[in-house]
Order: structure tokens, then sequence, then C-alpha cells
């Protein structure tokens, strides 16, 4: 009896089944469609992206000055100081210095100066005196010979005793008038050596109190050109880097900050010595930036270094070659030492008929692609394939408005 109730249940299940598999027959596996391109024809670029950061072909350096004061090697603090990204026009107030050390002595080098001055008049003075004494003196001697020759034509009526004291008055005033008369040209070239000599002092400490001048000219600093303020950084105890701000102080000769000028930007960049032998100067190129993505624009390859270098000692097998593309539509984005790309034009097929890159198929070292014809399919055999990205250039073996497949075949 139990074996007949197992008997129906299996025929009641069974039943039920076969109903169950009326009522929802199976549904047909689902086809996947095939993904199919259009053949196109038009000229076909091929380029090269290269990386690298932002600068100004025309740029001034500006760095702390270096001045002549004693102890001219001790850091300056900035009291004034341009911000980064200021656009200034030539001679514009970019930075200043702490002047008052350097006006203390250029203060005493002025009352140096002073003092010399006044010196150099007293001596002058002098030295008029003493040469106006000395001439007083020739003409004295002069009228003294004078005199005695006068008294000399009297000797016809002298006694002998008085013709020769007449005499010797004579030869005594020649002597002395002559001994004046060559002496005074020695004295007044000695005396205006000694005045010449007051007169160097007082012009060495003329130079001196218009360097120090100059040093305090200096300490204002001033663009050299019109362009946009970059201010540098500085490196602080610690490893932080932070950018110079009013009252940091700088040793002479660091550099503070750059004015570049913004129509001559570029994108520097190191090219692989493999790659190096497609850019030629004057490919065209588009820009973008990192940090403003929706940017691109238009540039040339400006110039190629001919002379490949090792980044470092650990990629010393790697060489890399320079490459610059100039920028000619900059805007006020464009600063200097930001990471940009140049996707550079190195070259591009004429009336090519264009695919996607996905639609060749290799087969012993021949080119393939698939055409739909209706409800089937064609393998031909096409020529003159470039692959560059997701796209592919043909010169012969499909024509323009073919369809393509993108799916290959099994085999």
């Amino acid at each position: 009896m139990a074996m007949g109730l197992i008997a129906g249940l299996i025929l009641v299940g069974g039943a039920a089944g076969l109903a169950w598999q009326r009522a929802h027959p199976a549904r047909p596996a689902a086809v996947r469609p095939v993904r199919t391109a259009i053949v196109t024809r038009g000229t076909f670029p091929i380029t090269a992206r290269i990386g690298g950061t932002t600068s100004a072909r025309n740029f001034a350096n500006i760095t702390a000055p270096k001045l002549t004061v004693p102890e001219s090697d001790r850091p300056m603090t900035l009291m004034m100081l341009a911000e980064s990204g200021t656009l200034v026009k030539q001679g514009q107030i970019i930075a200043q210095f702490d002047p008052q050390s350097t006006a203390d002595h250029l203060d005493d080098t002025r009352d140096g100066l002073h003092l010399r001055q006044n010196t150099l008049a007293k001596v002058r003075a002098n030295l008029d005196l003493q040469i106006e004494v000395l001439v007083q003196n020739l003409r004295k001697a002069k009228s003294k010979l004078d005199k005695a020759r006068l008294d000399q034509r009297t000797i016809a009526v002298r006694s002998q005793i008085q013709v020769a004291k007449f005499q010797i008055a004579v030869e005594e005033a020649q002597a002395e008038y002559d001994a004046l008369q060559s002496d005074l040209p020695l004295q007044i070239a000695s005396q205006t050596a000694l005045l010449r000599i007051y007169e160097l002092t007082t012009e060495i400490e003329q130079i001196h109190v218009d360097r120090h001048q100059r040093d305090m000219d200096k300490l204002t600093l001033h663009a050299p050109t019109q362009g946009m303020v970059v201010v540098r950084q500085m490196h602080r105890h610690g490893g932080e880097n932070v950018t110079y701000a009013v009252g940091d102080r700088l040793s002479p000769g660091s550099l503070l900050m750059q004015v570049v000028d913004q129509r001559t930007m570029q994108v520097e960049s190191l090219v692989n010595q493999a790659e190096y032998g497609q850019f030629r100067i004057g490919q065209h190129a588009r820009v973008r930036l990192d940090a403003y993505p929706e940017a691109e624009y238009e540039g040339r390859v400006y110039s190629i270094g001919s002379m490949a270098t090792a980044p470092g000692r650990q990629g010393a097998w790697l060489r890399t070659i320079p490459v610059r593309v100039q920028i000619d539509d900059p805007d006020a984005r464009m600063l200097p030492d930001l990471t940009a790309s140049a996707e550079v034009l190195v070259d591009q097929v004429e009336n090519a008929l264009i695919v996607p890159a996905e639609a060749l198929i290799e087969e012993n070292g021949q080119t393939f692609v698939q055409v739909q014809k209706g409800d089937t399919v064609e393998r031909r055999a096409v020529t003159g394939a470039r692959i560059h990205g997701a796209r592919a250039a043909l010169l012969e073996g499909v024509s323009e408005g073919d369809v393509v497949v993108l799916d290959q075949a099994p085999r």
C-alpha cells in the first residue's frame, strides 16, 4: 500500500511539472548585438604627449641686495613685499628692506665728509695765504734790488768805500731775489701737491658717501620689467617651506622673487631619447594644465636640446633631452611651476581611411578587417595600417562608408 501511495505522488508531481512547463515555455538565449563602425576618410593626426612644468622664457630674478656697509653679510629684514601674482609695471616698487643700520652708517660717513670738506677749505685758505706771502717777499726782494741798483748809479759822486757797499748791496739783493724767484715755483708746486692730497681724501670720502647712498637705494627694489610677481619660498627649521613675507630675514644674494613676462610662457619637458627623433621645432601642440583641467592652450615646439642627460645616479642608463613648448595664448591662470602636459602633433596622414583600432585583425604578419555585407561578413586585407590611440589609419582595403565589425569572429 505504501508503494502505491509513492507511485501516485510521483505521477501527480510529473503531471504538475508538465503543466507548469506548458504554461511557462522556455525563452531563447539572448543574442548579443554585433558592434560595428563606419569607415571615414580624413586627416589622421599622430600626437605625442609630453609632461613638464610651466615657466617663462623672459623673466628677471630679484635677489636680496649686496651692500658695502660693515658686516654686509648679515641678514636684512623685509619691510614691504608685493604679493605673489601681482601684476607690476617697470620701475614699480616691489620690495623694501629695513634701512636703519645702513642709514646710521650713511650719517656717519656724511659727518666724516663734512669734516674733510671743512679741513680742505681751511688748508686751501692757508695755502693761498702762504703763496701770497711768498709773492710779497719776492716783490720786496725786487724792490730792494731796484733800490740797490739806483744807489749804484750814484757812484760817480761817492767815495770808494760807498761804491764798494753799493756793489755788495746789489749783489746781495740780486742773490736774494734770484733765490726767491727760483724757490717760488717749488713752493707753489709743493703747496699745490699738499692741497691735492686733501682734495683726494675728500673725494675718496665723497665716493664713500655715494657708495652707501647707493646701498640705501638698493634697499628699495624696483621691477626691472613689467610682468607678474612670483615670490619664492624659504626653508625653515623643521622642514617647512613657506613663501617669503614681511618680517622675514634674507641673506644678501638670496633669491627673493621673480618678475615673469606672462606673454612668454612655455612648458619645459624632458623627452626620452627613444622618442626624441619625432620632435621638430615649429610642431603644433595643445597644452593643458593639471590645475585647470578645463583650460586648453595653443602652442608650438620652441626649442629642442642637442645633448642628452641622465636624471641621476639611479637612472644613469636613462637619457633624456629637453623640449620646450611655447604657449601662444597664455592667460592670467598661466603661472610658473605648474604641472602641465602638451599633445604635440608629430605627424599626420592625409586622406586616410579611419577605423577603430579594435577593428584590426593581425594574422601571419598581415592585417585584416571584417566588412559587413548585409547579413554576411567579409574579411579583407588592408595596407598601411597606422595605429594611434583608439583609432587606426588605412591606405587601402576598405572604402569610405564601409561598415566594419569590431567584435572579432572566433576562428
